[in-house]
């Protein structure tokens, strides 16, 4: 049996952990009840709650800043699936977590060039990204009606991974 030296295993690990620690951040909350907050809308004020939302829809919340380049990118994918699903029990909200130099100035000036029609609000103080355990972004939280965590997804996502997803949720 031919071993590995120690030496030589290192690099393999050190690109497999982190792989390995968003895998498992994925798989435990699958299921679980997605923590309930509430945020004011950036379109005219109003409120959003988590836990009476869920009981009339299900939610899909994008976690994003403006200067980061994969959470612009991925934005007009969002909007198109929003248009889709439009009326048909789901709900999308894109909540800016300020990082860096971002202000909510900055995300409302995004939202309204790209014209954008789905709803946007603040994560004042990072209250609901710490809770979320959020670590990466663009991290999305797919919650189904019964206000489960259906699904969560580290990555920019394409209209056609959107639409799976939603399609999958709602299916039940």
């Amino acid at each position: 049996m031919r071993l590995i030296p120690p030496l030589r295993r290192m690099p393999l690990i050190r690109l497999l952990a982190p792989l390995l620690v968003l895998l498992m951040l994925a798989g435990c909350i699958r299921g679980e009840t997605a923590a309930d907050f509430q945020v004011t809308l950036f379109d005219g004020g109003d409120q959003l709650r988590l836990s009476e939302q869920v009981r009339e829809t299900a939610l899909v919340v994008n976690f994003w800043y403006p200067s980061c380049p994969p959470c612009r990118e991925e934005m007009p994918n969002f909007e198109e699936a929003w248009q889709e699903f439009e009326g048909q029990g789901v709900r999308f909200l894109g909540l800016f977590v300020p990082q860096g130099f971002d202000t909510e100035e900055d995300a409302r000036t995004f939202v309204s060039e790209l014209g954008l029609t789905f709803d946007f609000a603040t994560d004042t103080g990072a209250e609901i990204s710490r809770a979320y355990g959020l670590q990466y972004f663009p991290t999305t939280y797919f919650i189904d009606k019964g206000g489960k965590v259906f699904s969560v997804e580290i990555a920019n996502l394409d209209k056609a991974t959107i639409t799976r997803i939603v399609n999958d949720m709602l299916d039940g």
